[in-house]
């Protein structure tokens, strides 16, 4: 599952959650901000636990310093503009209420809110709600795009191992994963019958065994 996916699927599992009133809840009190207007915080305790990096969504408790982030990064579409992807941040009223796209079906953009009501345009309500609005709805003002790892970077590398029967390096490929782990030479040990994967000090090293 990518961060996209893992966010979607953590705030849909937070549907149902009620504050205990006054804006007290899970979400202030790990904030540190608890009885404060939460939808925002909402979205970072989110991002948290999916463990995406404050560098993709900030950690944050108001709306405004949100979009500025985004828009900083030429990462902001206005309303009209763009057609959201699920896992991006949609931004209500005058940057008043924050919500998180889960997915758009025709004209329709599907979210699910913190601090919101089921009904209405609420920006200090009691819950964690699926909400369902026109693309066109005239109290959605734009979308912030999180620069989300979608898939692990992953590529085939040819790296040199010195054949310790000759002395010569020869050319192996191994996985990169995000530019600098390698799957471990001694799995070839594994595949290849009869040889023995070691290190000189200065390079991988094969031999038969």
């Amino acid at each position: 599952m990518n961060e996209r996916e893992a966010i979607v699927a953590k705030a849909v599992s937070q549907i149902g959650y009620k504050e205990k009133g006054n804006n007290d809840t899970i979400y202030g009190a790990w904030y540190g901000m608890n009885y404060q207007p939460w939808c925002m915080m909402f979205i970072s305790w989110c991002a948290a636990q999916c463990g995406i990096s404050t560098g993709t969504i900030p950690k944050l408790a108001y709306v405004p310093y949100c979009v500025d982030f985004y828009q900083k990064q030429g990462r902001y579409k206005a309303k009209g503009t763009y057609r959201p992807q699920p896992g991006d941040l949609i931004i209500y009223g005058s940057n008043s209420h924050i919500g998180i796209v889960e997915k758009v079906q025709g004209n329709t953009v599907f979210t699910i809110e913190g601090n919101t009501s089921a009904n209405g345009n609420s920006s200090n309500g009691d819950g964690v709600y699926r909400r369902s609005r026109a693309l066109s709805d005239s109290w959605i003002k734009g979308y912030c795009l999180p620069d989300y790892k979608e898939e692990e970077e992953v590529e085939i590398k040819t790296i040199k191992v010195k054949d310790l029967s000759n002395g010569e390096m020869i050319p192996v490929q191994a996985v990169n994963i995000e530019g600098n782990n390698y799957v471990k030479l001694r799995d070839m040990e594994k595949l290849v019958e009869g040889v023995q994967i070691g290190w000189d000090g200065k390079n991988p090293t094969i031999e038969k065994k």
